[in-house]
């Protein structure tokens, strides 16, 4: 294989329906940005897959759209639009494979921002024949009380301060690239799960003996904004939890059911650690922490209400949509 592999990159659309295009705006800029910072160095014109959840006739509007934000991106890349009318987040991550060339694969979304050395970060390590998968570091913006919340509380590591975190991370299906011949023939699984298919590729990666190489490629992610977000999101986390607990370990009821207290127990308990131990580096005063703790406390209680109420039959398990009032997934 060449000394700079080639590759493609696939951004998926589907959150563009609930964020504003001021806001893709820069996270296209900051990847026109990489892609001529990578270019320069002497790796080949990518391709660009705008992988979209609309129908095909949708093509022009977002090419338009993306001219407007951000007109160099047409002429550092090859510029083609994947349609998957009613996709959700992983068909459309799947949707994109097709249209890819060269030996790596990387995936971005619509609403994260790449910061600068993003794109050289995931690359690099590829120069290695045996790299099947490079896991980039995704972070949640703030600022705000709320945002600062949830950054503190998310599954995502902090931007800082927070290296044993984010030295075990998980996949980040926004932030991560693959070997393109493996990818072609593991897509993400099929699953009714809303965040479940990318642990469930980490885990196919580990049994087939590939380790993941995580790198300080570094996008951040808009917050997620409002109470109605919080609400569901939540209560998907823990139904994601029940889900991700059959795939891997146990279908049986009873230890569903039990997994969901003990669960409920563990976040807490990180609730409280994480907050009141970074908090500061997020700017948060010191008097906000106590609702912070108390808002993070709300969040996995009621995961664990999702949680529990699939594990003991109580909802059915059916496939996570997003609502049309969730601004930030």
């Amino acid at each position: 294989m060449a000394e700079r592999p080639t590759y493609s990159i696939v951004v998926e659309m589907e959150n563009a329906k609930s964020i504003d295009w001021d806001e893709i705006g820069v996270g296209l800029k900051a990847l026109a940005r990489e892609i001529a910072a990578v270019s320069a160095t002497g790796f080949s014109k990518p391709k660009v897959v705008v992988s979209h959840s609309g129908p095909a006739v949708d093509a022009t509007a977002l090419q338009d759209n993306i001219d407007a934000e951000a007109p160099d991106l047409a002429k550092l890349a090859d510029l083609v639009f994947a349609a998957c009318p009613g996709g959700r987040y992983y068909d459309l991550k799947n949707n994109g494979i097709a249209l890819t060339e060269g030996d790596v694969v990387v995936y971005m979304d619509s609403d994260t921002v790449p910061e600068p050395g993003w794109l050289s970060s995931l690359l690099k390590p590829f120069q290695q024949a045996g790299t099947v998968c490079v896991n980039g570091h995704t972070y949640l913006s703030h600022d705000d009380f709320f945002s600062r919340t949830f950054a503190l509380i998310w599954f995502f590591p902090m931007a800082q301060g927070d290296e044993r975190f984010a030295a075990k991370r998980a996949i980040n299906a926004n932030n991560v690239a693959f070997r393109r011949d493996w990818i072609a023939g593991h897509p993400f699984p099929q699953h009714k799960g809303f965040k479940v298919s990318c642990t469930l590729l980490m885990h196919q990666l580990w049994r087939e003996g590939h380790a993941i190489v995580n790198a300080d490629a570094r996008v951040y992610h808009y917050s997620p904004r409002g109470w109605r977000f919080f609400y569901w999101r939540a209560l998907v986390t823990g139904r994601d939890a029940d889900r991700k607990y059959v795939e891997l370990h146990s279908p049986r009821r009873a230890q569903r059911i039990v997994k969901s207290f003990t669960r409920w127990g563990t976040m807490s308990w990180r609730t409280i650690r994480r907050v009141t131990g970074h908090a500061p580096s997020t700017g948060m005063p010191f008097w906000q922490i106590p609702f912070s703790v108390l808002v993070g406390l709300a969040f996995y209680t009621l995961a664990f209400f999702g949680h529990f109420g699939l594990s003991a039959g109580l909802v059915r398990d059916e496939a996570e949509l997003v609502p049309d009032y969730v601004g930030h997934s």
